[in-house]
């Protein structure tokens, strides 16, 4: 870079820090602003401004003055940021002050109020105060801008629930009055301040855009640097379109540019300049750190490190170094998305520039140390009563509150270590090296020798009981840690000798194989006998390495055994039912030819299996079991199959689980009939989790366990998929579910076919106000996971009055003294009744939501006998889970009119051929459930196909790549959202009409 010979660079333009109050100095607002003046002319009358730290919030609110004319409306600015812990009528004092000095009231006016008075009396604000006001400003409009809104709304303390009551009453009762406020946190996090204003208009302040982030870049010093496209290509590569981190990146290449005099700026001058802007945001990134959670720490920095390395897995990086997933530490991922930190897909921190700061200040291993700050009171006082136990002699007690402390948090690792020692010393090596095992993965060094101690103490022990094979692999752990120590190589010496002296290896194993298998007694006697013939075949058997279910011919071939040692996979753990073809998961179905299968199939007899079950496809084609089977079967025969493993309550909820299962066998049929890939056809697990939380996750942890399993598709419900979904996480296997709809989940690895709730809930309430439904009550289940988040999307769009809705469900449907007759009785009779209950039941809660049903169809008709014409019938609106013929057929009539919003109808104009072809397929009409099964599967072998071996990793790493036409899924283009990682599909309403399901036309 060579220098100019003038030097006319003056003071630095990019201002950092202070809010931008000149409007020519703001980028990328432009259409904010346009849109919060729309509003003020359309009589909105409260607007909340949001984003993330340092975004430029208070930058926008001081510039609308600058934007908005002023003939209709005057501005006051006013900064709640010092009244956090200021009382009601303080902060009424201070807006009063502020009015005053903006439009330069004679200062008697506030001699009229009194903080004190105000908080006996807050209406004086109005009566004294506001009425001169609007006096003195005639015909204009007062409009507040209050920043830093959060920090007197934020606390649930009592002075915010009567501030944000007064602030609501006053700009609903004045007309003369408007406020914009500014908050710094997430709305999720401020349930009060949204409840209060469900009427105003809410906008996020965001990222700008690469064209406005250009004009930030080369505006300011237009006549002084010039910048060439590919330097602003890496400034936007840093910063990322965040206003605050572009200009703290150009302030610092203005100071080199100044300072060495050249005016040409290249990327390297970008390069040079990034250390420089780091330590001069140092004061605004601090700001961003200090408002994370501890768990929201652990998991930035986690994902600051694991983006050194694109495919690294933050959850994974965190296990690495010994911490255990709990639940805050997954939610944080979310939290992190939501703050406005992080991408979704894959998860990666947004601002390089912000990135690159935390791996200077807040290195992983560095902060790991503040998870022990969780649950730190209670902690403390089980650790003390711990040690009074241990000093007593009381062992087993103290080891009871130690794993307490761990029950608590898994990661307190001061109590992991001194609980490791506490087991070793009562010599209960497997627990005590479990947790010396955490501890070496926290600190390789700090723990080595400690972690070397107790394997050699194991190793020790083992000996002593003769143990000389556990004890060798003790010995051989503590060569990997530390390669050449001495004392473990003297003790594998010394096993050596032992094993040498006693032959113990040979005579064991001799005696363990006669004792499991009589055949080889046979085969003993021949070599007793000396028969040649009879040793090739003894060690032909003893030394066979077939794969699992198969043993070699007398040819040295592999080939299907004739009693199979079982897969693993295969095998019942803790009740938990897989099968691949080995067993029925729906017994009550009665299917002869599928029995005669899973005989053949367990007998490794795939071809005669393929036989049987392709006989039992054509005894029950309505059955989707068999025809998964037989394609595993076929598969089998192939070698080398691609697998899936598919997750249904097939137990505890057969019909969905075999609308899963319709879609996913045909899926797998159409792919394996047109030859597979490379001649590799689909296999498919199927496991039952009960839609049970714990099942769910006990299936989780046995299916991560199958190395060949390439991706999951389920769980049924959102419940279960949220119990199982850190298990695949952990691992990076890919989860596609069909059905489960829960907001909540945020993974890297979960994807879904199926809309979520916020989809779902919003069509519902778009439709409720369009029908001029201003009032409705809600029926759910606040502790079930669907059920929850249908009710707070719901909320969130609904622009209309929820009747007793509150921040919990108040018409809970699974409260113990729930009585449907009541409930609906309460609602019709009320002196101002809502006009439709909607219904969001959970799967376990369905009965109950048809006698909601039944009770009004009932009540209303006794009602209306009476000639009370008063009385009308209130509209239903529902979750998808009511879509549901057996639903429909057991409460018909009293459905009648219910509006559903599924995310497939096979009567709708893009559904029809999908439809016709399932109908074919299983002879008759086919569920919703069936047609996302249907698209999840297909989406799984759309990403085998843009691999040439297909693995976990890459099968994950393309699923964000899968594009399928309408052709080739249920009726919907398959793109999954980079960000949310959902099947974007056409919205649907459909109702109840004559005891059927009908598509109301759009």
């Amino acid at each position: 870079m060579s220098p100019n010979s003038q030097n006319p660079y003056g003071a630095n333009p990019y201002i950092i820090g202070p809010p931008i109050v000149n409007k020519h100095q703001l980028f990328g607002r432009e259409t904010l602003l346009r849109t919060i003046e729309d509003s003020l002319q359309q009589n909105a009358k409260f607007i909340l401004l949001h984003g993330q730290r340092r975004i430029g919030k208070s930058s926008v609110l001081k510039n609308i003055p600058l934007f908005i004319s002023q003939d209709e409306f005057v501005f006051v600015p006013c900064d709640l940021q010092h009244h956090s812990y200021s009382t009601l009528g303080e902060i009424l004092y201070a807006i009063a002050n502020a009015i005053v000095e903006r439009l330069n009231i004679d200062n008697t006016v506030l001699d009229t109020l009194k903080s004190r008075d105000l908080d006996n009396n807050p209406k004086l604000f109005t009566r004294r105060f506001l009425s001169t006001v609007y006096d003195i400003l005639g015909n204009k409009k007062l409009v507040l801008l209050l920043d830093e809104f959060d920090v007197v709304t934020q606390n649930n303390t009592e002075t915010a629930f009567a501030f944000l009551r007064f602030l609501e009453n006053l700009v609903t009762q004045d007309e003369e009055l408007f406020v914009i406020a500014v908050i710094g946190r997430y709305l999720d996090y401020m349930p009060n301040l949204v409840q209060s204003f469900r009427g105003g208009i809410y906008q996020e302040i965001g990222l700008i855009d690469d064209e406005s982030t250009k004009q930030q870049i080369t505006q300011p010093a237009e006549n002084i640097l010039l910048y060439q496209q590919p330097t602003i290509e890496q400034i936007i590569k840093f910063s990322a379109g965040h206003p605050y981190y572009t200009q703290v990146l150009c302030h610092a290449i203005f100071n080199q540019a100044r300072d060495e005099s050249y005016s040409r700026i290249i990327p390297d001058c970008v390069n040079d300049a990034v250390s420089l802007a780091i330590e001069r945001a140092e004061g605004g990134l601090a700001t961003i750190w200090d408002g994370l959670s501890i768990s929201e720490k652990i998991v930035i920095s986690a994902v600051a490190e694991a983006q050194k390395n694109t495919t690294e897995n933050p959850f994974k990086l965190l296990e690495i170094y010994g911490i255990v997933l709990t639940n805050p530490l997954q939610k944080a991922i979310k939290s992190l998305i939501n703050k406005g930190l992080l991408h979704i897909n894959p998860v990666k921190i947004k601002v390089e520039l912000v990135r690159l700061w935390l791996l200077k200040r807040h290195l992983l291993k560095n902060e790991i140390k503040s998870l022990e700050a969780l649950e730190e009171e209670k902690i403390s006082q089980l650790l003390s009563i711990a040690r009074t136990c241990w000093q007593e002699g009381r062992q087993s007690n103290a080891l009871n509150l130690y794993e307490q402390v761990l029950q608590l948090n898994p990661n307190h690792f001061s109590t992991i270590l001194e609980l490791a020692k506490k087991y070793l010393e009562v010599q209960s090596f497997d627990r005590a090296l479990e947790l010396y095992q955490r501890i070496y993965k926290l600190n390789p060094i700090g723990y080595q020798e400690e972690f070397i101690e107790a394997l050699n103490q194991y190793g020790h022990w083992l000996i002593t009981e003769k143990q000389y094979l556990s004890a060798k692999q003790q010995y051989e752990k503590i060569l990997q840690i530390q390669l050449g120590n001495t004392l473990a190589q003297q003790r594998l010496a010394e096993i050596k000798a032992y094993q040498a002296k006693t032959n113990i290896i040979t005579i064991n194993y001799i005696n363990n194989s006669i004792k499991q298998n009589y055949k080889l007694i046979i085969v003993i006697l021949l070599v007793l006998i000396g028969g040649s013939i009879g040793c090739i075949l003894f060690f032909s058997q003893l030394f066979s390495n077939c794969p699992v279910g198969q043993e070699k011919s007398s040819d040295r071939h592999c080939i299907p055994s004739t009693n199979p040692t079982p897969n693993p996979i295969n095998t019942p753990i803790s009740n938990v039912s897989i099968s691949r073809g080995d067993r029925t998961l729906f017994p009550d179905i009665q299917n002869s030819d599928r029995d005669q299968g899973i005989d053949s199939f367990n007998k490794g007899n795939y071809t005669q299996a393929a036989q049987y079950f392709e006989k039992a496809v054509k005894n029950n084609h309505n059955d989707p079991e068999v025809l998964i089977y037989y394609n595993n079967a076929v598969a089998l025969q192939k070698r080398n199959p691609l697998t899936l493993a598919a997750v249904v309550p097939a137990k505890n909820r057969t019909d969905p689980a075999k609308e899963m299962l319709r879609g996913i066998a045909q899926a797998q049929n159409q792919f394996n009939q047109k030859g597979g890939l490379n001649a590799r056809l689909l296999e498919i697990v199927i496991a039952d989790d009960d839609d049970k939380e714990d099942k769910a996750k006990q299936v989780a942890e046995q299916l991560v366990k199958d190395k060949s399993i390439l991706g999951v598709i389920g769980h049924n419900s959102s419940h279960a998929t949220d119990a199982a979904l850190s298990t695949y996480t952990s691992v990076n296997l890919a989860v596609i579910s069909p059905t489960s709809s829960s907001t909540k989940f945020q993974s890297p690895v979960f994807f879904r076919t199926v809309n979520s709730n916020a989809v779902t809930g919003k069509n519902l309430a778009e439709y409720a106000w369009k029908q001029n439904y201003k009032k409705v009550v809600i029926f759910c289940n606040p502790d079930e996971t669907y059920s929850n988040t249908m009710r707070e999307e719901f909320r969130h769009n609904f622009k209309g009055e929820i009747m007793d809705g509150g921040e919990k469900c108040n018409h809970n449907l699974a409260a113990p003294n729930f009585n449907a007759d009541t409930e609906v009785r309460d609602i019709i009779l009320a002196k101002n009744p809502a006009q439709a209950i909607v219904l969001f039941p959970d799967t376990e809660h369905l009965e109950i939501a048809g006698k909601i049903t039944k009770a009004h169809k009932e009540l209303i008709d006794k009602l209306q006998q009476t000639k009370n014409k008063n009385i009308q019938k209130l509209n239903l609106l529902g979750g998808d889970v009511l879509y549901d013929n057996n639903f429909l057929d057991n409460y018909s009539d009293a459905l009648e009119g219910l509006v559903l919003s599924p995310p497939w109808f096979r009567d709708a104009p893009n559904s029809k051929e999908f439809a016709k072809k399932a109908k074919l397929q299983w002879g008759g009409g086919v569920s919703w459930a069936t047609a996302t099964s249907f698209d999840a599967t297909q989406a799984f072998i759309k990403s085998f196909r843009l691999s040439q071996n297909p693995s976990q990793e890459t099968v994950l790493k393309n699923l964000p790549q899968v594009h399928l036409s309408s052709k080739d899924t249920s009726g919907d283009e398959l793109v999954f959202d980079k960000d949310t990682k959902e099947m974007s599909r056409k919205e649907i309403l459909i109702t109840v009409q004559n005891g059927k399901f009908v598509l109301i036309p759009k």
